[in-house]
């Protein structure tokens, strides 16, 4: 087992709505820093999962410092995904949009990528050019749990490198299944996303991923700044040692938004546009590398718009 192995726990409870046997994997260190856990002695985690009929809910679960579910209440899901059916008799469906992505980013984890969101009718399509995966590795196919988003990967791996394809497969079809629930699409950040899973399909996805995810294409969720986190970061951010993001950066967007009391992620491109640098290209890859390292710095409580509690 790696060190990277060891610090991921995996967290097994019964779901009390649907009696599921369920497991998250839980980052050791970063449970062990969660601010709940140092005021209620629990921290609350959410599992969006769908029933043996098909039928999807959530589940907050409170996790003690022993990584034991002690209480776990049912969400109600907000949101019912709709899948085009095809043209109704007056009203046409428009065909499916392709936004090709393949002159932006050197992508190094497969040659080929597509991603269809069906309700959107988008595809999102990369490529790689002179870069050819192996005929005897297999492709990643996997979808959201409705069907309503699919993703299919041609994998540039070594050839005895079974763990990457699975972590790839569970990065991408976390990926799935977040858009699949959100209300409203952050369109722009999905190619960053992307690149933040290619540059990370070597370990396997955690719980705080997975949120980090469904808040970044979520349009209506909602972040409260946690003030004195923000504070922190923006003091000793600056000397942080960051993989991607200028630490400079994260000083300067972490002080902007300790500003605010609350935002949506509609908004967050607007909130930070005097913190971006207005000849970089990358704007939307700031952002999400920063979102990414606050959330887990627990920089945030977070509403998410399709769960509802009871």
């Amino acid at each position: 087992m790696t060190e990277a192995s060891e610090k991921i726990r995996r967290v097994g409870y019964i779901c009390v709505e649907c009696k599921q046997t369920r497991s998250l994997n839980i980052d050791a260190d970063v449970h062990l820093k969660r601010r709940e856990l140092s005021i209620n002695g629990l921290a609350s985690y959410i599992d969006v999962h769908a029933d043996k009929e098909g039928n999807r809910h959530g589940v907050k679960l409170f996790i003690d410092p022993n990584f034991h579910v002690r209480t776990n209440n049912v969400l109600k899901i907000k949101r019912e995904v709709k899948l085009p059916t095809g043209p109704g008799p007056s009203i046409p469906m428009p065909g499916m949009k392709t936004k090709n992505l393949t002159t932006k980013f050197a992508w190094s984890s497969w040659s080929r990528l597509e991603l269809n969101l069906k309700a959107e009718g988008i595809t999102f399509v990369l490529e790689v050019e002179n870069k050819n995966s192996s005929s005897k590795i297999p492709s990643v196919s996997t979808s959201s749990e409705l069907g309503a988003v699919t993703c299919s990967a041609d994998p540039v791996v070594e050839e005895d490198s079974d763990e990457v394809i699975e972590y790839m497969d569970g990065w991408l079809t976390s990926l799935c299944n977040s858009l699949e629930l959100a209300s409203s699409l952050h369109m722009d950040l999905i190619p960053e996303i992307l690149r933040y899973i290619d540059h990370h399909v070597h370990r396997r996805i955690t719980y705080n991923d997975e949120v980090i995810i469904n808040i970044l294409v979520d349009k209506a969720a909602i972040l409260i700044p946690d003030k004195t986190t923000m504070q922190m970061v923006s003091k000793y951010g600056p000397a942080m040692k960051l993989i991607g993001l200028d630490p400079v950066s994260l000083g300067k967007i972490a002080t902007r938004l300790s500003k605010e009391d609350q935002f949506s992620m509609v908004d967050i491109q607007k909130i930070l546009e005097n913190e971006m640098d207005k000849e970089s290209a990358l704007e939307e890859e700031v952002i999400v590398l920063a979102m990414f390292y606050l959330i887990s710095l627990d920089a945030f409580d977070y509403k998410l718009s399709y769960l509802q509690e009871n």
